[in-house]
């Protein structure tokens, strides 16, 4: 006989919409509280790669129709990548370990594309009823009972037997049970933005930087340049909205490198990123430089680079976390929103232990907690390694 659960999950980023997906393709009931007003209410990058770890656990989590929408609203596929200096001159020497490239001959999955608002809304079809925005957690306390009443700004509350911290790097769960486990900010920043396909756009940018991958090596500092070029029959999707071509653009590097100070305040405002742009770029080539200089200024992000020391160790099987709440990365290798899929599939799997009765809560989250611990920590290595092999200070 099946025992009823109640989960409450803070955060409706990726890896929380993906444990919520997951809970309900087992029957598991959950509410999903988020802090932003809505989905799109701000800017949190645009291109994702999901690896065969964040592909697995997708069709782990989704039902198989759902599983193909996603699929369907990825980039098309594109196997170039072009490795090259500031001056577009190809690089022979360069690379970053755990990119797709290098796992040649491996039996694995070619990276999927996806745009980060369409992968949210396939992940929110058929649970919206059960995803509230609006909802800035205040505090949260464990009950006589063992259950958790989480508290909101707005004056409502949500009784759950398990509460799931999957509020991102700046989660207020962890926050409020471990505030000396925050990130730590690496040094580093990362500025992102979105070119949309335009005469001008194919005019001006270099063609080499207008198909497949690009990355580009620098002093300090990398830049990674995506194609993201969509199916023509996406827009008879109903679930999701359409996206229009563009070329996706992120780069990473040392304060510094930008002209920033280590104690400048951060996020930074649009002229401070033009700021940094043009000082970094004035010496590459024009044809790249077009790429920054025509994106539009609400299509820029800075952000800094946080990176997790320790994961937490919750005290209660009342309480857990997955992503960027418990073990955030560097977004070097491209883990970070992989790892929080990879977590929310365990999860799912815990939960759905107790639901059935094969296991108790305290074994479970136990377990969970174990296999998530091995699995970031790899992944945080991966990431710093990576981070260390496109700033250029790895030997090759």
């Amino acid at each position: 006989m099946n025992t009823p659960l109640q989960i409450c999950i803070i955060g409706a980023g990726l890896g929380g919409l993906c444990l919520a997906q997951g809970l309900k393709k087992n029957g598991i009931s959950f509410e999903v509280h988020e802090k932003d007003q809505a989905p799109d209410s701000r800017s949190q990058g645009y291109r994702l790669r999901i690896d065969q770890h964040g592909q697995t656990a997708l069709t782990a989590c989704l039902p198989a129709a759902l599983y193909d929408l996603f699929q369907r609203s990825c980039a098309l596929p594109s196997e170039q990548v072009n490795t090259l200096n500031p001056q577009l001159e190809t690089l022979t020497d360069k690379w970053v370990k755990d990119w797709q490239h290098d796992k040649a001959g491996a039996e694995t999955m070619p990276d999927l594309k996806a745009n980060r608002l369409s992968m949210r809304e396939v992940l929110l079809s058929g649970i919206q009823g059960h995803v509230h925005f609006n909802k800035k957690l205040i505090d949260y306390a464990e009950q006589a009972d063992g259950k958790i009443l989480a508290r909101f700004a707005d004056g409502s509350s949500s009784l759950a037997d398990i509460l799931v911290a999957a509020d991102g790097v700046h989660s207020r769960v962890r926050e409020l049970c471990f505030p000396e486990l925050a990130p730590q900010d690496t040094g580093s920043i990362c500025i992102y933005g979105k070119t949309a396909y335009s005469d001008e756009v194919r005019e001006q940018v270099a063609a080499q930087l207008q198909t497949g991958t690009t990355i580009i090596f620098a002093h300090e500092m990398a830049a990674v340049i995506d194609t993201m070029l969509f199916r023509d029959d996406i827009k008879v999707f109903d679930a999701i909205s359409h996206a229009n071509d563009y070329i996706y653009w992120a780069l990473i590097g040392k304060r510094t490198s930008f002209g920033l100070q280590d104690d400048q305040a951060l996020p930074a405002t649009t002229q401070t990123i033009r700021a940094c742009l043009n000082q970094t770029s004035t010496s590459w080539a024009s044809g790249l430089q077009a790429l920054f200089h025509l994106t539009p200024a609400e299509a820029l992000a800075l952000l800094p680079v946080k990176t997790a020391t320790t994961m937490p160790v919750w005290q209660t099987q009342h309480i857990t976390a997955l992503g960027d709440a418990s073990h955030a990365m560097s977004p070097a290798s491209g883990l970070g929103a992989n790892s929080a899929l990879y977590d929310a599939a365990a999860l799912t799997l815990a939960i759905t232990q107790i639901h059935t009765g094969a296991s108790t809560a305290e074994n479970v989250i136990r377990n969970y907690e174990s296999l998530v611990r091995q699995h970031s920590f790899a992944a945080l290595q991966a990431s710093q390694k990576g981070s260390k092999q496109l700033f250029g200070d790895e030997d090759k």
